[in-house]
């Protein structure tokens, strides 16, 4: 007679066992049970990732099916199936349950960037935006680099389409529709408002809200903020990278790192480029533009309009203003000066300090420099030249053409005049003098208060002084002796010719 033996658990066992109770159960069962629910030994989870990666590739809810049960040719009670059954559900679940959990994990890890010109995938590798499907397009930036504009979610290679990296761009426009739903105005869902709902308004606005440090506390943004090394500074950058035309918070714009901002500003079109520099109050602004070198001063003044140009560098401070002008190549300061409104143009030139105006107009070409002084009213013109070095003076005057220097003498006011004329060299005044048009040079010797015209007339060689009074007419002529004094009149009166001194009182 054949003994039959039962290998099934009874109901109340499976319970024990699965609520980890010691000593219950077939013991190699208990072994495997035991080693389900140990904490993982080292190299157990190898080929986690792979794992994970298959896994959320799944379409959404479907089913894994599970290896069908082989049949043996032992007869099982029908009683003890329904146990059977109970316990391999609930150690699937368990395992399951694992996958899930590393699924999870692993995709939130996968929501990363770099810098904004790359993107860090699922297994650690750089990719640029430009790969695998993204929609990135390079343009230059300050300084010869480039800078991605801001491009969609892009799908990072070997990830079998399941993790994601997501760009500058889109993780600033879910900062702002999160902020959006924060705030109670969003009625759809955060992709939605960013991709459609949010104007640049909207978005500028959103921002600027403090509930943006409430949002930025999820990990989701956590390299959004390791980019720009502070949460403050995540708006300012968010609206660099979305091309808003204003700063969200111009208070906190200088925290944004130089080589971030240097970079992002050399994608900007001229107006949204604009906007962002006016929109900065003026130390940020100075800091700004501080920051940058000399190649990406003028990628930035060659970018602005003239009237863009004129309102930002009239915003800057003195010291601020005459570095960055004197960092500007002589040739793109000969095109940028004369084009500004002439209002700006003479707010700029009587707010430097006499050393930065005279390097600057001693620099300039002579076509550039005469554009630049005949756009000046005459009282600025009388400003910008008093208190100017001599040896600036001496290049300004050498490079003016003869009219153009005829022009800028009889416009500056007689006290000007005066200055400007006595600390020239004699060969200099000489040369100067010598080369007006009669017109000028009249107007200038008859506007020259009495004491410079007595200090020019005996600063030239005699022969000079006669030369000059003989060139002018008559009547002009006396006119300036009679301004001098005696002393001055006796030591002339060898020195000119008949026709002058017979004119004398």
């Amino acid at each position: 007679m054949r003994t039959r033996h039962s290998h099934g658990i009874t109901r109340r066992a499976a319970k024990h066992m699965l609520n980890g109770a010691a000593g219950t159960g077939p013991e190699q069962l208990i072994r495997v049970l035991s080693a389900a629910t140990a904490p993982a030994r080292e190299g157990e989870l190898a080929g986690e990732q792979e794992a994970m990666a298959a896994f959320e590739a799944r379409r959404p809810f479907e089913a894994i099916p599970l290896s069908p049960i082989v049949a043996t040719p032992r007869k099982r009670k029908m009683s003890n199936l329904p146990l059977a059954k109970l316990l391999t559900a609930k150690v699937v679940a368990w395992s399951l349950a694992g996958i899930v959990t590393a699924g999870a994990a692993a995709a939130a890890g996968t929501v990363a960037f770099s810098t904004p010109g790359s993107t860090t995938t699922s297994n650690g590798s750089a990719s640029t935006p430009g790969s695998a499907g993204a929609s990135d397009v390079s343009s230059p930036a300050l300084g010869g680099a480039t800078v991605s504009k801001p491009a969609k979610a892009s799908v990072s290679p070997g990830s079998s389409g399941g993790a994601t990296t997501l760009s500058p761009a889109k993780l600033c426009t879910d900062v702002a529709s999160k902020v959006e739903s924060a705030v109670g105005a969003a009625e759809s869902g955060a992709d939605a408002a960013a991709a459609d709902g949010l104007s640049q308004a909207n978005l500028t606005s959103l921002l600027a809200n403090p509930a943006v440090s409430q949002v930025l506390s999820s990990p989701t943004f956590t390299s959004l903020i390791s980019t720009v090394d502070s949460a403050a500074a995540v708006p300012d950058y968010c609206g660099l990278v979305l091309g808003l035309p204003t700063v969200p918070v111009p208070s906190a714009f200088t925290a944004i790192p130089a080589s971030v901002v240097t970079q992002v500003l050399g994608s900007l079109p001229a107006g949204n480029l604009a906007g962002v520099l006016n929109s900065l109050p003026a130390d940020q602004l100075s800091q700004t533009l501080g920051e940058l070198s000399p190649t990406q001063l003028t990628s930035v003044f060659s970018t602005l309009s003239s009237t863009a140009a004129g309102s930002v560098l009239s915003k800057l401070p003195a010291g601020s203003l005459g570095s960055v002008l004197t960092q500007l190549p002589a040739a793109n300061l000969s095109s940028l000066l004369p084009s500004l409104p002439t209002s700006d143009l003479t707010t700029v030139l009587t707010s430097l300090p006499n050393s930065a105006t005279g390097t600057i107009l001693s620099e300039l070409p002579a076509n550039g420099l005469t554009s630049v002084l005949s756009g000046l009213p005459s009282s600025a013109l009388g400003n910008v030249f008093t208190g100017l070095p001599a040896s600036d003076l001496t290049k300004i005057f050498s490079t003016l053409p003869a009219s153009s220097a005829g022009s800028v003498l009889t416009a500056l006011p007689a006290s000007t005049l005066g200055s400007v004329l006595t600390q020239l060299p004699a060969a200099n005044l000489s040369s100067l003098l010598s080369s007006l048009p009669a017109g000028n040079l009249s107007s200038v010797l008859t506007t020259l208060p009495t004491g410079n015209l007595s200090t020019v007339l005996t600063t030239l060689p005699s022969a000079k002084v006669g030369s000059l009074l003989s060139s002018l007419p008559s009547g002009s002529a006396a006119q300036i002796l009679a301004k001098l004094p005696s002393s001055v009149l006796s030591g002339l009166q060898g020195l000119l010719p008949s026709s002058i001194v017979s004119q004398l009182p």
